[in-house]
């Protein structure tokens, strides 16, 4: 049961996320990618802030951001949001500067590429993955190139979201360690706090322009994928991240291109071919594919054998 409610708190979030891709696409026109990171990240480490108060006066009557945490879990909070910031500060980065320069359908294929790199970096840090996973995350990634029509070639664009992936995949693994060790909505409150820290000094070091007529229009922007894609969605999937196997999480996950197509029809009055929805399908049986506990139905058939 708990599987369940951490699959559907990850379903969540990827709606949010894909709807996301419209909103940050737009933003590119106002403010530059370092800005729109940090004014996002602001906002979602506010809407937090306001939440974790409100938890703690509904169940301890009292204000304190540690909570009943010891001396171990205040430094695995620390750790945690300060690893969870640093990768997803370069992630977001990455993709808000990719998307400048290519289409959203092709932006949510390439960041999609975190589905193929998770179970190998597993690899590396001795995690055992099953196998079907692996064949569900090849079915994933074939229909979400379908969905978002492939790659002709690669470009500053290209290669930007490509390094988001792989970003995004560490992110991941670095949530995967920390979910079950921190309060999620603290580690995700950090998170947010230092990402908003770390992209205020990058955005000044590099120069980029702070136009208070470009934040202003963009406002809807960031408030949206701060409160909803930062607060909201990446706390959901920090709560999921506890219950759910790393991988099965990147291939809900994946799910998100297939909002993203939704959001873009909905937002941006774009339509749906028959090639899309084929990957849209195919997506969706991958999902179905890695929520079969695999594990379970491999040690009935050793207790058969004895």
């Amino acid at each position: 049961m708990q599987k369940f409610w951490a699959s559907i708190a990850m379903l969540v979030a990827t709606v949010i996320w894909g709807t996301a891709f419209s909103a940050q696409s737009e933003s590119t026109k106002y403010v530059d990618a370092l800005l729109f990171v940090a004014l996002r990240s602001f906002v979602g480490t506010g809407a937090l802030c306001l939440v974790i108060m409100f938890f703690d006066l509904v169940k301890e009557k009292k204000l304190s951001f540690w909570g009943n945490a010891g001396k171990t879990a205040k430094k695995d909070l620390l750790l945690g949001g300060l690893f969870c910031g640093i990768a997803i500060t370069s992630a977001s980065f990455c993709q808000q500067l990719g998307i400048k320069y290519i289409s959203a359908g092709k932006t949510g294929f390439l960041t999609a590429l975190y589905i193929l790199i998770v179970p190998f970096l597993g690899l590396f840090l001795k995690r055992k993955t099953p196998f079907p996973l692996y064949i569900a995350s090849g079915i994933a990634l074939a229909g979400t190139y379908l969905l978002c029509g492939g790659i002709q070639t690669v470009g500053k664009g290209e290669f930007f979201v490509i390094l988001c992936a792989f970003l995004y995949a560490g992110h991941i693994m670095v949530i995967d360690h920390y979910a079950a060790k921190c309060d999620c909505i603290r580690l995700s409150c950090v998170q947010f706090a230092a990402a908003t820290v770390f992209s205020v000094i990058a955005s000044l070091l590099a120069g980029e322009r702070w136009c208070l007529s470009g934040i202003t229009a963009s406002l809807p922007f960031w408030i949206f994928c701060g409160v909803g894609s930062s607060a909201i969605a990446f706390t959901l999937q920090i709560a999921a991240q506890k219950y759910l196997h790393p991988v099965t999480a990147t291939l809900l996950m994946s799910l998100e291109s297939v909002f993203a197509v939704a959001g873009g029809y909905l937002f941006l009055q774009e339509k749906l071919s028959g090639r899309e929805l084929a990957g849209c399908c195919i997506i969706l049986i991958a999902t179905i594919l890695a929520q079969i506990p695999w594990k379970k139905k491999e040690n009935l058939r050793k207790e058969k054998n004895c």
